[in-house]
């Protein structure tokens, strides 16, 4: 009989030891499994470090020998299961120890058995002591340079939140989410689990889902009315989307074909692809003749301020995934300097929490081009995001909605609008 959870560890072991997106693997699974497939890996990534460092140590006392590794793997999700969802302990039970039976050898599939009763038998006591620590040591390292300790314990409540939905609306559209919640970004928000299949005029191709503060670096530009546009690292192209939508001449580039797709896919629904030139290429080798007024770097990072969305990067970005990404940011900022017009401007975008693929980033990019200026952000409602420099700096906690949890929260995102002065 097939056992669904034995082919979930091998995937949780892919994605924490290769470092792999879960959506990458969500297209695997059958669509009858699609729901609890989700529903068991979000909530095993938000609570993994609660059970490496909390639970499993009250009934593991030796460290689990390498040749017996995936039984780690069979422990992350089967705990998981047995606190915090609601499948039958039974069928939990049975179903790991059957899976490392597979594994590994009859004491294995013992261990596995002893310990996940032990959980069950004192889950009661598990959890009246979950202290709320979701983020992983080398996440912390990245942060800890950045953030004060408060900072970051704000940050992590929003692991336990389940992310609401944001719509962003093309312009002149009369906003159909009457029970949604207008934001500062001018996105709709929606409460989270809302099937975005089942919103109205969807096939209409009046709005599209684009988390908040990533909906500000588009918004906070004005005038692009034929405008030439770089959008580099553009899919899946929600802001793409944007800059189409006021009137600008894009040229959207990226580096991945299946992606560019996805944008173009996306583009024909929203009807928005008259002025839209699309080119597959890496951004440090693209060309043109054409010099642009106006490039967006949607730039390649660490992705650490989508954890909301995508837990699993809590577990599975180290302090060198940022070195790594900085070094790259910095050769596609330079590059792009010979691509911009005279006067042009740069919109500088990540969604990385790491201020060295940010502020630091800018910083020195300023430091070495002495013919650019900060053009200072200014959006309504975005004053406490508003850095010293003019920058924007949004972390999760940036957008509290009328004080409700299920409402707040933002990707972590940084923008910075910058003018060459010749």
């Amino acid at each position: 009989m097939r056992n669904e959870r034995t082919e979930y560890v091998e995937i949780l072991q892919k994605i924490l030891n290769s470092n792999i997106p879960l959506s990458f693997f969500k297209d695997t699974i059958p669509d009858i499994q699609k729901s609890f497939f989700n529903m068991l890996f979000l909530t095993t990534f938000r609570q993994l470090t609660f059970i490496k460092q909390t639970v499993l140590p009250r009934f593991i006392k030796k460290k689990i020998p390498e040749k017996q590794n995936i039984l780690n793997y069979i422990f992350y999700l089967a705990v998981t299961e047995l606190l915090f969802l609601d499948t039958p302990d039974y069928a939990v039970i049975n179903s790991y120890v059957d899976s490392a039976k597979k594994y590994t050898d009859k004491f294995g599939a013992n261990f596995v058995n002893a310990v996940l009763r032990n959980v069950l038998r004192q889950k009661s006591d598990l959890l009246l002591i979950h202290n709320n620590s979701y983020f992983s040591p080398e996440f912390l390292k990245i942060l800890k340079s950045d953030y004060t300790k408060n900072e970051i314990l704000q940050m992590e409540r929003f692991v336990a939140v389940e992310p609401a939905l944001d719509i962003t609306l093309k312009k002149s559209t009369t906003n159909p989410f009457a029970d949604g919640v207008i934001l500062p970004s001018g996105s709709i928000r929606l409460p989270a689990r809302t099937k975005v299949s089942e919103l109205p005029f969807y096939n209409d191709g009046i709005w599209w889902v684009q988390d908040a503060a990533a909906a500000l670096a588009v918004h906070s530009l004005t005038n692009l009315k034929d405008k030439y546009v770089l959008d580099l690292c553009a899919a899946p192209g929600g802001k793409t989307a944007q800059l189409l939508d006021k009137g600008a001449l894009v040229t959207a580039v990226d580096i991945s074909e299946e992606r560019l797709e996805t944008l173009k896919t996306n583009l024909e629904r929203l009807n928005l692809t008259e002025n839209l030139t699309v080119v597959c290429s890496d951004a440090l080798e693209f060309s043109s003749s054409r010099k642009f007024d106006i490039i967006l770097i949607d730039a390649p990072c660490s992705a650490t301020g989508t954890f909301r969305r995508h837990p699993e990067i809590i577990h599975t970005k180290t302090y060198q995934d940022v070195l790594q990404q900085a070094k790259l940011q910095k050769d596609i900022l330079n590059h792009a300097v010979s691509l911009l017009a005279h006067n042009g401007q740069i919109i500088y975008v990540t969604c990385s929490l790491a201020k060295s693929e940010g502020e630091k980033q800018i910083n020195d990019f300023l430091n070495s081009h002495s013919d650019f200026v900060i053009l200072p952000l200014s959006i309504p409602g975005t004053g406490n995001m508003l850095t010293n420099e003019g920058y924007l700096r949004i972390v999760p906690q940036s957008f509290i909605v009328n004080g409700r949890p299920d409402l707040s929260g933002a990707d972590g995102f940084f923008i910075a609008h910058l003018q060459r002065k010749i």
